[in-house]
């Protein structure tokens, strides 16, 4: 793909693509680096890809490379969210904390729906189709997902 295009596809998607690793993550870091290479990767697509592919194939790539990076071995060796520096970090408060560590429990299949509905403001039928499921499947994952992020929040709380 050109690099004008893939130029043009970072500065509008750039964000939603970071946050969505970064929900997976937990760690800014790593996310920042499925990033990168999801749109790295995207330079070497042919520019026969519509540009209504390309959200939810970066989106997909992004997904993909966190969880492989979850499933690494250099995972295991990373500092637990309690102990991470909290200087500059969005999630310095403990109640910020503790609704990361409830959005983190959540099963995978919950937390990119969510993040992609309630934070970046997709419909759900937007939703769906970023994730390639039906709407009422995207719907019930969101349904699912608010009654457990609901429960996971009040039991960090206590």
């Amino acid at each position: 793909m050109n690099q004008e295009r893939v130029a043009a596809s970072f500065q509008a998607n750039a964000d939603t693509v970071l946050r969505a690793a970064w929900h997976l993550t937990g760690d800014r870091g790593i996310a920042e680096d499925c990033t990168q290479e999801a749109f790295l990767r995207l330079m070497q697509q042919p520019d026969s890809m519509t540009d209504e592919h390309i959200l939810p194939w970066l989106l997909r790539t992004a997904k993909n490379l966190a969880k492989d990076y979850l499933r690494s071995a250099e995972h295991s060796r990373t500092v637990p969210l309690e102990e991470h520096d909290a200087a500059g970090d969005p999630f310095a408060d403990a109640s910020a904390r503790a609704a990361l560590r409830a959005v983190m429990r959540l099963p995978e299949k919950y937390r990119l729906p969510m993040q992609l509905h309630f934070v970046e403001g997709y419909t759900i039928d937007e939703t769906a189709r970023l994730l390639h499921l039906r709407l009422n499947t995207a719907a019930s994952l969101l349904r699912r997902g608010r009654k457990l992020l609901q429960k996971a929040y009040e039991e960090e709380m206590i």
